[in-house]
């Protein structure tokens, strides 16, 4: 089974949709399985990418110069395909993401060890936030419930781990359902992460803590 969609999963990790993409693509992504699977496959790319350097960009070789004005799907999959091809580059091609089974992209069954949650309000924004996190092999899985942020926004997270290293764990629109599960990631385990902060244009908006 496969979804024609799944082509803007790489786009909507990375930011490059439009609000009025992004949200159709969100209310889309609630009910498709396949594309769900395809999110999770790639989620670990953001945070990865979040710790490239300057230098590190500079010292790729040199990649083909994209044609001028491309259409919306050539966009996407160009974002899709640059970001693997960074990552690859990075770690001189031996790291590969595997593809991730249906039942991963459900929540956490009881038979699996405990999730950590956290969950915090900020005084000053009013937002209020939680995360619950899951460990895997690369890294920690998270899944966002966020409330009263400003509608037409853009999202982000980034994760500090306890030794003051820092990477973006996703990026995401506000105009979303209230209950709705917002998907993140990042390369430090559980026990590594010192707090996440949420901010979008206007600032930080809640900081979760353990």
């Amino acid at each position: 089974m496969s979804c024609q969609h799944t082509v803007d999963v790489g786009a909507y990790l990375f930011g490059s949709l439009d609000l009025k993409e992004r949200a159709a693509f969100e209310r889309h992504l609630g009910t498709c399985d396949c594309c769900q699977a395809e999110m999770l496959r790639l989620a670990p790319l953001p945070g990865l990418l979040g710790r490239l350097t300057l230098e590190d960009v500079e010292n790729l070789d040199e990649i083909p110069a994209c044609p001028p004005k491309p259409n919306h799907n050539q966009r996407r999959v160009l974002i899709a395909c640059a970001a693997a091809l960074v990552l690859l580059a990075l770690v001189g091609g031996s790291f590969f993401l595997r593809q991730t089974s249906s039942q991963e992209a459900a929540p956490p069954s009881s038979s699996q060890p405990p999730t950590p949650t956290w969950a915090a309000k900020d005084a000053a924004s009013g937002v209020n936030g939680e995360v619950s996190m899951v460990s895997k092999t690369w890294g920690t899985e998270m899944w966002f419930k966020l409330g009263e942020v400003r509608p037409g926004a853009r999202c982000k997270v980034i994760v500090f781990d306890r030794q003051g290293q820092r990477e973006i764990g996703g990026w995401w629109g506000s105009d979303h359902g209230a209950d709705e599960r917002i998907p993140g990631s990042t390369s430090f385990r559980v026990d590594q992460i010192e707090r996440l902060e949420v901010s979008d244009e206007s600032g930080l908006l809640v900081t979760l803590r353990p």
